[in-house]
């Protein structure tokens, strides 16, 4: 693979600002595939079109796989190539007999969120605030770098269900008819309007968090609303999270507003596949 190349999607997968050297340069890609990282890249011919990163980390907890980026070209977003990517990378990973991978992603981004925990499988229990600072590309500027640690347990029954498209998560109308709390309220088109809450004030099974359809649209030509989503949904997170609860499925509502469900089972059980709407 030519790894001049895996610069050039950074760019226009981020919308990245060339003076502002925020792509993984060509010489660390070089430096980490020639030491234990690993890249991948998917073709359309000869030219790259996506591309995923990362590297092997040993703790003593046992080792696991970060993987730092998966991006591809702007013209080709939500083609399934990101997926594709994401399932060679497990393909790899578990090859090399590390069974856990993790990345961080924005929990304020709806399609990242249903990407990661709705497709993927993937689940989260820890929240960063301000992770990266301030960053300058087309998709983050001027909002807050909230982050969410992803965990994919690869083998897990979770995983291989949400991948394997066997598990289905309820919409949002029916898990309210079932007990769960909305904390964060969408309002708008799209979100497009300040959100109600958040709501902190009951603790049930399992707890929706509304997102904006797209913030990085929003943060475009509201910065000052784009902000308040972060504001109100950061409280929410970092509430539940810190009551144990586990970030593990996504859904949407019947006007198309996105939610992270949050769920108050042990981690095992998640990972088993145990809701409390199953």
């Amino acid at each position: 693979m030519e790894l001049s190349q895996v610069v050039e999607v950074q760019l226009s997968a981020w919308g990245m600002d060339r003076s502002q050297c925020e792509a993984v340069p060509l010489h660390m890609l070089k430096a980490m595939v020639d030491n234990g990282g690993l890249v991948l890249g998917a073709f359309d011919g000869d030219r790259l079109v996506g591309f995923s990163l990362g590297w092997f980390v040993e703790t003593p907890e046992g080792p696991y796989f970060y993987s730092h980026m998966t991006g591809v070209v702007s013209e080709r977003k939500y083609s399934g190539l990101g997926t594709s990517l994401k399932l060679a990378q497990r393909r790899e990973v578990l090859a090399a007999g590390v069974r856990l991978i993790k990345w961080t992603f924005d929990p304020l981004q709806s399609l990242n969120a249903h990407f990661n925990l709705g497709k993927l499988g993937a689940i989260f229990t820890k929240y960063k605030v301000r992770y990266y600072g301030y960053l300058h590309d087309s998709i983050n500027a001027g909002l807050e770098t909230d982050r969410a640690v992803a965990e994919w347990y690869l083998d897990s029954k979770n995983v291989i269900n949400k991948i394997s498209s066997v598990a289905r998560t309820p919409s949002l109308e029916e898990l309210v008819e079932l007990g769960a709390h909305v904390a964060v309220v969408p309002v708008g088109p799209r979100g497009s309007e300040e959100p109600k809450g958040p709501d902190l004030s009951r603790s049930p099974a399992a707890v929706a968090i509304g997102l904006p359809y797209s913030v990085s649209a929003l943060n475009s030509v509201n910065r000052e609303l784009a902000s308040r989503w972060r504001e109100v949904t950061r409280q929410a997170y970092l509430k539940y999270l810190g009551e144990g609860y586990v970030a593990s499925d996504f859904t949407w509502d019947k006007y198309g507003h996105g939610y992270v469900i949050m769920v108050r089972e042990s981690l095992g059980e998640v990972l088993d596949g145990v809701r409390p709407w199953s």
